[in-house]
């Protein structure tokens, strides 16, 4: 993730300074940076989920789409292996299958490191081979 140095710009495009706006992160404290850097701008009505969407219970909010909101700001490398707070907490209530998935995804990807470690391995002797002498 990266700071969006354009981020009260665009927002400026976007939205008049005394519209209402809700500002959530997975947390709540990126959320609460950019609430403080949208008031320092001069917009008034600025509203922040103390604690995020960790903290908040899925009759808090109308969503779209059957993504829990605790686990809809997951992503990266930790969402894909199961590695968070979140996705231990709901392996817990899914049981062995849940979890199996996620241990599926580990070791595939241990399996595939390995076979790139022994195929470069492999493949120097043979460029070595190629090579005129």
């Amino acid at each position: 993730m990266s700071f969006n140095k354009n981020f009260v710009q665009q927002t400026e495009e976007k939205f008049s300074k005394d519209t209402d706006i809700i500002l959530v992160c997975q947390k709540g404290l990126r959320s609460i940076a950019a609430a403080e850097q949208l008031y320092n701008a001069g917009f008034e009505n600025l509203f922040w989920v103390q604690g995020g969407l960790e903290a908040a219970e899925e009759e808090d909010f109308e969503r779209e789409g059957s993504q829990a909101f605790k686990l809809a700001g997951i992503g990266g490398v930790s969402e894909f292996f199961g590695w968070t707070d979140q996705q231990r907490a709901q392996a817990a209530k899914e049981g062995w299958g849940y979890r199996l998935l996620f241990t599926g995804r580990l070791v595939g990807a241990i399996v595939l490191a390995d076979a790139l470690f022994v195929g470069a391995q492999s493949i120097g002797p043979l460029l070595q081979q190629l090579q005129p002498h």
